[in-house]
């Protein structure tokens, strides 16, 4: 038996085995209604040798924080498809979601000398 390649609409997507929506199971949207494309995801410190390439590709990609649109840009993927992946993995607690700013504590005496110099101008 053998079997044949699926050329994908692309050159990026050309020797692929599996269609991309057999990877998100056939998913047209993620759940999470509230991820848009400027939405910010980062790898989560977890094991990631289960996942399928195309899911681990996303997460190395996600070692700093990235937008899924950025993500879908890196990956030559339709943002669609990549919204979905990335949903998935956020399901699967692979990725985080938030933003850069998030994981900064601000320090109170640092917010307190710069409020005392622009009470000064």
């Amino acid at each position: 038996m053998t079997y044949d390649v699926w050329d994908g609409d692309d050159d990026a997507e050309a020797g692929r085995l599996v269609p991309l929506y057999i990877l998100v199971n056939g998913r047209t949207s993620p759940r999470n209604t509230d991820l848009d494309l400027a939405t910010q995801v980062i790898a989560l410190p977890v094991d990631k040798s289960r996942l399928e390439p195309e899911y681990q590709r996303i997460v190395e990609r996600c070692d700093r924080w990235m937008s899924i649109a950025e993500l879908g840009a890196y990956l030559h993927r339709p943002l669609g498809i990549t919204k979905v992946m990335v949903d998935v993995l956020l399901e699967q607690g692979f990725l985080g979601i938030g933003a850069p700013a998030q994981q900064s504590i601000p320090d109170r005496a640092v917010l307190e000398t710069v409020l005392a110099a622009l009470e000064r101008l």
